[in-house]
C-alpha cells in the first residue's frame, strides 16, 4: 500500500508533523514503512501559459509554441508532444534549469528554430509517468498563473510512503483506513467528506435501470448512473495515482474510480450502458430510449456473476474489457461492491480463472460502506468536472453479521501486563471505528466490531489493538516472577506418551517418517477411503497432489516406502504419528506402521537370504512396540487392503486399530506390504507402579487339544479366562496344527504358567487346575485331548 503525505493530509490533520515523524508513528502502530520516495520540483521550473501553437516549418512532429512564463518577454519553445495546445498551463524548465536526470536547459536551435526552454512531462521532472505527452497544469492546482515557481506549489512537494501490510489488514488498503489508524494515535478526527445531496434537476435512476438479484448471491452491490459527457481529466489525480504505484488507466473515468477506491477502499467499477439487456418495462427519459436490466446470480463456479447481454464481471474479482466504457460513451453505470473475503475464499477462490487488481483488495477485505465510496466519487466529479450524477441508486445489500466481544478490563490488564486508563481504551477503540459501550456495574466493555475489521474475533485481538496504539515502549516492563508450577498436565502426558511409543518403535527396528497432513483426494477416493466433505475441504491447496486433508496415513507411508525401495533399500520399516481427519473434519492422532520387502537384514543366521515379510512377522514387530494385544479377523472398510489378511487389534477388550496387507502395494511398485494404524488415544500409558511378586517357583504345563476349525482362538481364550483357577498367572498358544488326518479339527497347543502366592504348588494341585481348565474346554467348545 502506497500513500502520499499530501493526500493523507486531506483525511487527517498532519500539520507540524514531518515525514520522518509520520513514518515512526506508522511503524509504531504496526503499519511497517518499507520505503519513502520524496518528490520535489527542481529550481527554475515554472508554470507557463501557451499563448499560441504553430507547426514547425522543418519538422512535422514538432510544434513552435509561444509561452508566457512570467519573464520579461514571451518564450519561444519547440515542443514535440502531441497533447500540447493553445490555452494550456504547462510546466516550463527555464534556461539554467537542471533536470533530475542531469540535463541542463539552455537556449538552443532545433531544426532551424530557436527554442528558449523546455515544456516538460511528468517523467522529465522526476515524477512517475501520467500520460504520453507533457504534463498539463489544470484547475486541480489552485491560484495558478504564468511564472509561478512549481517548487512553491504544495501539491508538487510530496512524499510517497510505501507500507507493508499483513494480509489481515485489508482495512488499511486505503488512505481513509490509514488515517483512521493514525487518528487513534494523534487523538484527532478523520476528515470525513460531507454527504453529497442528490441533484433535484436530474432524473431518478429507476427510470433507466432495473436490478435483478437472484437468490444465493453473497455480494453487496450498489449501482448509480453518471452522464460523463463533460467529464474532464485531472492532473493532480493522475499524479497522485502514479506516485501511489497505480497504472495509468485507459480512460479518464477509470482514473477517477481508481482514485476513489484508493482513497476509500471501496471497489468501484464502470460499465457501458449498452452492454446490458433492455428491461421489459419501458420508460421515457432525456438520456436514452431504453431501460436496461442488470442481472446478478451465482454461476457454476459459486462466484457472484453480473450479466448484461453477456457475462460482464464477477463481483470483486474480474471485469471484461468489452464492458468498460470508452471516451465515446456518455451514459455509464457505476458499481460499488463488497463480498466477504472468507466467502470469496471458500466458495470461489479455487475456481477463479481470471481476475484483475480488485481481487487483491477483495480477498483481504474491502470497505463495506459502499455509499461512502460512491459519495466520495460524486464529490470528485462535482469538484473537478461537470459530469452529471442521476439521483438515487439501485442496491442489493447483504446484512453483515454483527460481531460483539465482551471485554473485562481486568482481563485486558492481565493480558497487556499494565494498567491503562479506561477512558483512553474507550477513546482508542472509538477512533479505530469500534463501538464500545461501558457497563460500570460489571466493569465490562461491550465492543461491537465494525464490519471492515474481519481480523478481530476475540479479546486478545482487542488487546493487540490497544497495545499497538498505546505503544509497546510506553508499557512499563515488570520483573519476571518465577513460580514453580505443576507441569504434569494433559499436554505433558500426551507428549510423554508419544515420546514413549516413538522410542519403542525405533527400538523395534522402525524408522520415523514425517509427512504433510495433506494428500491426493483422487487417490483416497480411488481406494475407497473416507474423504473430507467438499464444502469443508481446503480452499487453497498448495499443490494439486496435496489438495485434501488425509483420512489415513497409509498413502503417505506407501509413498515413503516406495521411495526407499527405489533408492535401493531391501527392507523398509517405517512409522508415523500424525493427525487424520474424518468427513466432518474431526481430527484424531493415529500411530501408523508399514513394513515392506524383506523381513530382516541379510546375516549369517539367514545365510544372506532373509525371507519376505508376512503377516505373522509383522504382527510380531507391532507387538514389540504396543505390547500384548489380540487380533480378530475382520473385513476392511477400504479396498486398499486385502480381505484375506486383515484383522482388528484389541487391547483390554477395546478395538484400538487394525493391521492388514496392502492390496494397493503394486500401484506403488512395492512387493508384499503390511500396514497397521492405531488410534493413539486408545493406547495404554499408565503410571508404572511396583507390585508384589511371588518368590516361590512357578510351574508350567502344556496342553494340546482338538477343536473345530470354526472355533477362533478368541473363544478358547474367553473360555479359559472364565474358568481360570486362582493360581493361573498366564497362558498363551505355542502351536496350531492341522492336516488331512484331523479332518475338520485342528490341534491347538497352549502353555499354562501357575504361580503360587503362599506355598509351592504340588503336582496334585497342578493336575487339579489342568482338569478344571480341560473340563471347561470340553463342555463349552466340545474339545478333546490330543
Amino acid at each position: 500500500m502506497i500513500i502520499t503525505k499530501n493526500w493523507l493530509n486531506e483525511w487527517i490533520d498532519l500539520s507540524g508533523k514531518s515525514t520522518e515523524e509520520l513514518c515512526k508513528t506508522l511503524n509504531k502502530i504496526g503499519l511497517e514503512v518499507s520505503s519513502v520516495t520524496p518528490y520535489r520540483i527542481v529550481q527554475k521550473c515554472v508554470a507557463g501559459f501557451v499563448k499560441s501553437k504553430e507547426r514547425h516549418p522543418n519538422a512535422e512532429k514538432l510544434s513552435v509554441c509561444m509561452v508566457d512564463a512570467g519573464q520579461n518577454e514571451d518564450l519561444q519553445i519547440v515542443c514535440g508532444a502531441k497533447n500540447v495546445d493553445k490555452g494550456q498551463f504547462v510546466a516550463v524548465a527555464l534556461e539554467g534549469c537542471r533536470l533530475p536526470d542531469g540535463t541542463l536547459i539552455k537556449e538552443s536551435v532545433l531544426r532551424g528554430v530557436k527554442s528558449q526552454g523546455m515544456i516538460c512531462s511528468s517523467t522529465e521532472l522526476g515524477y512517475p509517468k501520467i500520460n504520453d505527452g507533457i504534463m498539463i497544469l489544470d484547475g486541480s492546482f489552485k491560484e495558478l498563473k504564468a511564472g509561478t515557481a512549481l517548487a512553491d506549489i504544495p501539491e508538487f512537494q510530496d512524499d510517497a510512503i510505501e507500507i507493508e501490510l499483513t494480509p489481515n489488514r485489508g482495512d488499511c488498503l486505503s488512505i481513509h483506513g490509514i488515517a483512521r489508524d493514525l487518528s487513534a494515535v494523534y487523538n484527532s478526527k478523520v476528515k470525513i467528506p460531507p454527504v453529497l445531496p442528490d441533484d433535484s434537476e436530474q432524473i431518478g435512476i429507476g427510470r433507466i435501470l432495473e436490478l435483478s438479484v437472484k437468490s444465493g448471491v453473497s455480494a453487496s452491490l450498489v449501482y448509480k448512473v453518471v452522464n460523463k459527457k463533460e467529464l474532464r481529466g485531472n492532473t493532480l489525480i493522475d499524479l497522485r495515482l502514479a506516485m501511489s504505484g497505480s497504472e495509468v488507466k485507459k480512460s479518464v473515468l477509470e482514473q477517477y474510480l481508481s482514485y476513489a477506491s484508493h482513497a476509500t477502499g471501496v471497489i468501484l467499477r464502470a460499465y457501458k450502458f449498452g452492454i446490458f439487456e433492455e428491461a421489459k418495462s419501458k420508460s421515457e427519459n432525456p438520456y436514452t430510449s431504453a431501460k436496461i436490466e442488470i442481472t446478478v446470480k451465482k454461476d457454476e463456479n459459486s462466484l457472484d456473476a453480473v450479466f448484461g447481454r453477456e457475462l460482464v464481471s464477477y463481483a470483486g474479482v474480474w471485469q471484461s474489457e468489452s464492458s468498460k466504457p470508452d471516451e465515446s460513451d456518455d451514459l455509464v453505470i457505476i458499481e460499488a461492491s463488497f463480498i466477504d473475503p472468507y466467502i470469496l475464499g471458500q466458495n470461489g477462490a479455487r475456481n477463479i480463472k481470471k481476475s484483475d487488481s480488485a481481487l487483491f483488495r477483495a480477498l483481504r477485505g474491502s470497505e463495506t460502506d459502499l455509499d461512502f465510496g460512491l459519495n466520495y466519487l460524486g464529490i470528485l466529479l462535482n469538484l473537478t468536472s461537470k459530469a452529471a450524477i442521476l439521483t438515487g441508486a439501485q442496491s442489493a445489500l447483504k446484512e453483515q453479521p454483527l460481531k460483539q466481544i465482551n471485554v473485562d478490563f481486568e482481563d485486558v490488564f492481565n493480558i497487556i501486563g499494565a494498567q491503562i486508563n479506561k477512558t483512553e481504551i474507550i477513546s482508542i477503540l472509538k477512533n479505530l471505528g469500534f463501538y464500545p459501550v461501558f457497563k460500570p456495574e460489571q466493569n465490562l466493555l461491550v465492543v461491537d466490531i465494525p464490519p471492515f475489521r474481519h481480523d478481530i474475533s476475540n479479546i486478545q485481538d482487542i488487546c493487540e489493538e490497544i497495545v499497538r496504539i498505546v505503544g509497546i515502549d510506553n508499557i512499563n516492563s515488570k520483573p519476571l516472577k518465577f513460580v514453580e508450577a505443576n507441569r504434569i498436565n494433559s499436554v505433558y502426558k500426551d507428549f510423554q506418551k508419544k515420546k514413549f511409543y516413538r522410542h519403542k518403535a525405533v527400538a523395534a527396528g522402525f524408522f520415523e517418517s514425517v509427512s504433510y497432513v495433506f494428500t491426493d483426494r483422487t487417490k483416497q477416493l480411488l481406494y475407497g477411503f473416507e474423504c473430507v466433505r467438499e464444502e469443508l475441504d481446503i480452499a487453497n491447496p498448495i499443490t494439486n497432489e496435496l489438495n485434501t486433508l488425509r483420512s489415513t496415513c497409509a498413502l503417505n507411508l506407501m509413498e515413503a516406502a516406495s521411495n526407499n525401495i527405489k533408492a535401493g533399500k531391501r527392507s523398509v520399516n517405517l512409522f508415523e504419528s500424525g493427525k487424520v481427519f474424518d468427513a466432518a473434519r474431526g481430527e484424531k492422532i493415529v500411530l501408523s506402521f508399514i513394513s515392506s520387502g524383506e523381513s530382516e537384514l541379510p546375516s549369517p543366521v539367514n545365510h544372506g537370504k532373509p525371507k519376505e515379510i508376512d503377516f505373522a512377522l509383522f504382527i510380531q514387530k507391532i507387538s514389540a512396540v504396543l505390547g500384548t494385544f489380540q487380533i480378530i479377523p475382520a473385513k476392511p472398510k477400504s479396498r486398499f487392503y486385502s480381505p484375506y489378511e486383515f484383522a482388528n487389534l484389541l487391547m483390554n477388550g477395546e478395538n484400538i486399530g487394525f493391521a492388514g496387507r496392502a492390496a494397493g502395494a503394486k500401484d506403488y511398485d512395492l512387493g508384499r506390504t503390511y500396514i497397521c494404524e492405531i488410534d493413539f488415544e486408545k493406547l495404554n500409558y499408565e503410571r508404572k507402579s511396583a507390585k508384589l511378586y511371588s518368590k516361590l517357583p512357578s510351574v508350567s504345563r502344556d496342553l494340546s487339544i482338538l477343536v473345530s476349525k470354526n472355533i477362533a482362538y478368541l473363544d478358547i481364550d474367553k473360555c479359559i479366562k472364565e474358568r481360570a483357577p486362582k493360581g493361573l498367572k498366564e497362558f498363551y498358544p505355542i502351536d496350531i496344527y492341522s492336516d488331512d488326518s484331523l479332518g475338520d479339527k485342528q490341534s491347538v497347543t497352549l502353555t499354562f504358567v501357575f504361580e503360587p502366592d503362599e506355598k509351592t504348588f504340588v503336582d496334585e494341585e497342578i493336575n487339579a487346575f489342568m482338569e478344571q481348565i480341560l473340563e471347561g474346554l470340553i463342555g463349552v467348545l466340545k474339545a478333546a485331548v490330543r
